[in-house]
């Protein structure tokens, strides 16, 4: 939830002026080859995103690489990235929220070859997520919008209304589903489905469902699975699934998950109350009983990622917020591989081969 995030941010931020938090100076540029792009969204309003290279060649962190490689900064509050190819070429697309800005960069190089602004008027949009489809990328933002940016022309083609603060998307063939998570409308939250046929661009169906939805997954039979955050307090969180061609919502189920990333048709999610990754099964729609990791030893659980060309399942410590990141790359079973040091709260990685 943004006001929690946004409260916290200001909490933390005095509480680092006893620390010596200030990001590392930035290092000779790197070969962005066969390692991980790690994106930092920083905190909230310092202006202090950045990203970040942790090279297979030699295990080494290459810190503030888009500085290194732009002479700036990224920008403020960067929430998420996408790998894409165009033309046989591969790019970074970044959103970047409270900039209001999307960035896009060479994915080997790191150097920016586009700045797009987001707003309406002076009004920023505040883009949260980003799914590319073709020559296009759907950018959901704060504002109710989902922009459609020409990825040729890098132009903003078409603004489509959806509800409050979408917060997460997902592709089932040409259709995109967005979840209205109405976060800056606490205790007031959304609880729709915006659907968008990708091809005319358009919304073809609003599905009812559980408030304050965010993080969508879609499974090889074309359930998506929707994780309803509930409000923090008498209303629990929950796993929604959604049946993606009649566009309804077949289950919910109230669990304690916090953050959650598929590999293959198993779910691998947080459970907040254990401080634990457990896993559910998307075929037989069960929970798991067991632990696969304990992440008791975690300063501050703050996201998880599955990369499917590693197949390992990275877990990020914020570190209390204002101290770099840590990442822990773990395999199916939950066995630690390796760990390094990154940035100011990083957010998802990317690798590059």
């Amino acid at each position: 939830m943004k006001q929690i995030f946004i409260f916290c941010s200001i909490l933390v931020l005095f509480a680092s002026c006893k620390k010596d938090d200030r990001p590392l100076p930035p290092v000779a540029s790197a070969n962005y080859t066969n390692g991980l792009v790690v994106l930092n969204e920083g905190l909230y309003q310092q202006n202090n995103s950045s990203i970040c290279f942790y090279s297979f060649d030699n295990n080494q962190v290459f810190t503030q690489a888009f500085f290194t490689e732009n002479g700036r900064g990224l920008g403020d509050t960067a929430n998420d990235f996408e790998k894409y190819t165009l033309d046989g070429k591969e790019y970074i697309i970044i959103a970047v929220d409270i900039s209001s800005q999307i960035e896009i960069v060479e994915a080997n190089t790191l150097k920016s070859v586009a700045q797009i602004p987001l707003f309406d008027g002076a009004n920023a949009r505040e883009p949260r997520r980003i799914e590319v489809f073709g020559y296009a990328a759907f950018v959901c933002s704060f504002d109710g919008t989902v922009s459609v940016i020409d990825l040729t022309s890098y132009e903003v083609v078409k603004s489509i209304q959806v509800g409050a603060n979408p917060d997460g998307m997902v592709q089932v063939g040409n259709e995109l589903f967005v979840s209205n998570s109405g976060g800056l409308n606490f205790p007031v939250y959304d609880s729709s489905i915006s659907v968008i046929d990708m091809t005319t661009r358009v919304v073809t169906h609003t599905i009812d469902t559980r408030i304050n939805c965010t993080k969508m997954i879609v499974d090889s039979e074309n359930e998506v699975y929707i994780l309803s955050n509930g409000n923090y307090g008498s209303i629990e969180s929950a796993l929604i699934r959604v049946d993606a061609q009649s566009h309804t919502v077949i289950e919910e189920k109230e669990w304690p998950i916090t953050s959650m990333t598929q590999a293959s048709d198993w779910i691998y999610y947080y459970d907040g109350d254990l401080k634990a990754v457990r896993k559910f099964n998307m075929l037989t729609e069960e929970f798991d009983s067991g632990i696969v990791i304990d992440c008791n030893s975690f300063e501050t659980f703050s996201g998880m990622q599955f990369v499917q060309e590693l197949n390992l399942i990275f877990c990020f410590d914020a570190n209390g917020y204002v101290n770099s990141s840590i990442v822990r790359a773990y395999n199916l079973s939950g066995v630690l591989q390796y760990e390094f040091s990154t940035e100011l709260n990083t957010k998802k990685i990317i690798f590059n081969d």
